[in-house]
């Protein structure tokens, strides 16, 4: 009787088992992105839009300075000002966001300018070889004035800062593909000018250039440098060994016994920059030579490059200027 019972007992509990197999589950059996399984239908999530920039507006118009032009001093607001600049400084017709990309460059170093002046009763001039270019909007044409002055409204009040502090916003015109180091050209190191790739540039006038220069003259120019340089035995054999900056510019040059900084060289044989090549023989000396300026912080060909690919200016001025923000003007 017992066995039966227990026989009966072990049935029941059998198919009460099998029961649970065959009910429907609330939940499935699989995990949720098992492929066996189709996904639950919910509402996409939607796309985190870019913080838009900070708008100042008619700041530029209601920020005034002296600046110091040929015919004397002349009162003006930034926004004519920065127009002037980007007409003189670049092509206007380059690409909008490089030229958006120039004017916050200009705004940027108009700014720090401003509170360390060169100048006793100016806040900036017009001389490229001191402050930055600039050409009388009124006198350019209409076309480019207004291509000029609309990359300054696009970017009212906008200015790079690093750590706080308004940055030095040096720009040039062609790297030759890669940007230089503040200290290997000016012995300062500041963290945001440093050597960066620059690619797209071979449409710079200056891309690549040569200087041939007759033996003769090539010697008095380095004795005018160093009274000591010795030129015995065969020019090939003068140079002795060259050291490179980390962006490919000249450093150090060992030639006729002397050591020649890549920068004294550029300034005494007027060379586009410091990354030149010096080629010897009994015909002459042969300077080729790499983009065009000092090379340090924004290539204006290299940020067209970028603009042309589909970068805005935001994206091309932290490429060039590392670790910056973008923020507006604090007056």
């Amino acid at each position: 009787m017992r066995d039966s019972v227990l026989a009966a007992l072990a049935a029941v509990l059998v198919w009460a088992a099998l029961a649970l197999l065959v009910l429907p589950l609330d939940k499935p059996a699989v995990p949720p992105d098992s492929p066996h399984v189709p996904a639950v239908e919910t509402a996409p999530a939607a796309a985190k839009a870019p913080a838009p920039l900070p708008q100042a507006p008619d700041f530029d118009r209601n920020c005034r300075l002296a600046v110091q032009t040929e015919q004397g001093i002349r009162d003006m607001d930034l926004q004519t000002y920065l127009t002037g600049v980007l007409l003189a400084e670049m092509p206007v017709s380059f690409a909008e966001e490089a030229l958006k990309a120039q004017a916050v460059a200009c705004r940027t170093y108009t700014m720090s300018r401003t509170r360390h002046s060169r100048h006793e009763n100016a806040a900036v001039c017009t001389d490229s070889r001191c402050c930055q270019g600039w050409r009388d909007p009124t006198e350019a044409e209409p076309a480019a004035r207004e291509k000029a002055e609309a990359a300054v409204r696009a970017t009212d009040g906008l200015v790079l800062l690093y750590r706080g502090q308004l940055i030095d916003a040096t720009f040039f015109s062609c790297s030759g593909g890669r940007t230089e180091d503040a200290a290997a050209v000016w012995g300062s190191d500041l963290p945001y000018l440093r050597t960066v790739e620059s690619p797209g540039e071979e449409d710079a006038a200056h891309f690549a250039d040569e200087l041939r220069l007759p033996l003769e003259d090539f010697r008095q120019t380095l004795t005018a440098l160093d009274s000591e340089v010795s030129f015995s035995g065969s020019p090939d054999t003068w140079i002795a060994s060259v050291r490179c900056t980390a962006g490919g510019g000249v450093a150090e040059l060992v030639l006729g016994g002397r050591v020649f900084r890549g920068t004294e060289l550029r300034k005494a044989f007027s060379l586009r920059s410091t990354a030149f090549d010096l080629r010897l023989g009994e015909d002459g000396a042969v300077f080729t030579t790499r983009g065009n300026g000092h090379r340090v912080g924004m290539s204006q060909y290299g940020a067209q490059a970028m603009a042309l690919g589909g970068d805005d200016f935001e994206t091309i001025l932290k490429w060039y200027y590392q670790g910056v923000e973008l923020v507006l003007a604090d007056g």
